[in-house]
């Protein structure tokens, strides 16, 4: 016997006698439409059952799926048949999720982007699940379940997970998962350039830049507390998230960035984070509060946090250092003196020779 030829097909391909099949489908997911036909021996095809026959696999122990549901790809499969797809996409890319009819999401987000975590089995090539078995996450405990297609590189990504690791004190390190977990910030953070034509102005150059601060902050202030030197250092990291309200992905200032500097932007994304933070960490959230109060508005006294100084300091490093790449880059080897062309002030870089 012969076996059945299973294909799949999507909305635009070259199919035009089932159009009248699924047109109620594609009116509703106009895009992100898949649906199995079995051709027939007249040359005809019909629309069937969701799962092709030759997945044959016994099920596996369930387990859990973190990762983003972008509305667009939760869609039907056909009216006739017996389930639907969800696309849950997460740093190490997109899974297809099969889920019974009853169980359509027309009740979830249908705008942005949604963390979630679902309970599945798979099932050969599918992943099997159930509408009661799916929560929309609102704490995160790593950043993997931020969708790869949205982020400039996973590398950016787990070079933050990395540095932060280390750090002994868990409510700070719950503090900007919280921050940077939120895909409608963490997304833009980890793709939108740091300017325009700037320093760092290249997608993904917003995180580069943030880490470097980060980084140089704990590095060099050593002479204080170890939980100061985190809090400084997550201060730093944070210093710019507010690029993500003013900023278009292209480095360009949205309307609300024209009205409202970034630092005031970051301080009010922070807020439902800092809430948190309190009830596990007061004295935490209250020196967060009091370095970026300080870094948003200078004062002429010294803070109250003689830490927070770095972070200023760790910035005009960040920056001076990649406009100073910027400004040898494509020069010949024996180059040493060079004048910046981007925007900015003026500044001319040395480049002294190794020993």
């Amino acid at each position: 016997m012969k076996p059945t030829i299973w294909q799949r097909w999507r909305p635009g391909s070259a199919k035009p006698y089932l159009s009248w099949k699924i047109s109620a489908v594609k009116q509703c997911f106009p895009t992100c439409l898949t649906v199995w036909i079995k051709p027939l021996a007249n040359g005809g095809s019909i629309m069937t059952k969701v799962l092709p026959p030759e997945i044959t696999d016994e099920l596996v122990e369930p387990f859990w799926l973190t990762g983003c549901l972008i509305p667009q790809h939760a869609y039907q499969v056909s009216s006739l048949s017996e389930g639907i797809f969800l696309g849950v996409e997460n740093l190490s890319g997109n899974h297809e999720v099969l889920l019974e009819l009853a169980d359509h999401p027309g009740a979830w987000p249908t705008s942005n982007i949604t963390a979630v975590s679902l309970l599945v089995k798979r099932h050969g090539r599918y992943l099997l699940g159930s509408h009661s078995q799916i929560s929309i996450l609102d704490t995160f405990q790593s950043l993997t379940h931020l969708p790869i297609s949205m982020v400039d590189s996973e590398a950016a990504v787990m070079a933050v997970e990395q540095w932060l690791q280390p750090c002994p004190y868990e409510p700070l390190k719950s503090f900007v998962y919280q921050v940077l977990g939120q895909p409608s910030i963490g997304c833009p953070f980890f793709t939108y350039p740091a300017s325009a034509n700037y320093h760092h102005c290249c997608s993904g150059g917003l995180a580069q830049h943030s880490l470097e601060v980060a980084q140089t902050v704990h590095g060099m202030t050593t002479c204080f507390p170890e939980h100061e030197r985190w809090l400084a250092a997550v201060a730093g990291l944070l210093h710019d998230i507010g690029k993500v309200r003013s900023f278009l992905p292209d480095g360009r200032r949205t309307s609300t960035g024209f009205l409202v500097s970034h630092e005031l932007l970051g301080f009010e994304l922070l807020v439902p984070a800092l809430r948190s933070l309190e009830a596990s960490w007061a004295d935490g959230a209250n020196a967060l509060r009091n370095i970026f109060d300080w870094v948003i508005r200078p004062k002429q006294q010294r803070p109250l946090m003689p830490v927070a100084m770095s972070i200023q300091q760790a910035d005009m490093m960040s920056a001076s250092a990649d406009n100073r790449r910027r400004t040898f880059s494509g020069k010949p080897d024996w180059t040493s003196f060079a004048k910046f062309d981007g925007s900015g002030p003026a500044s001319s870089y040395w480049l002294p020779s190794p020993p």
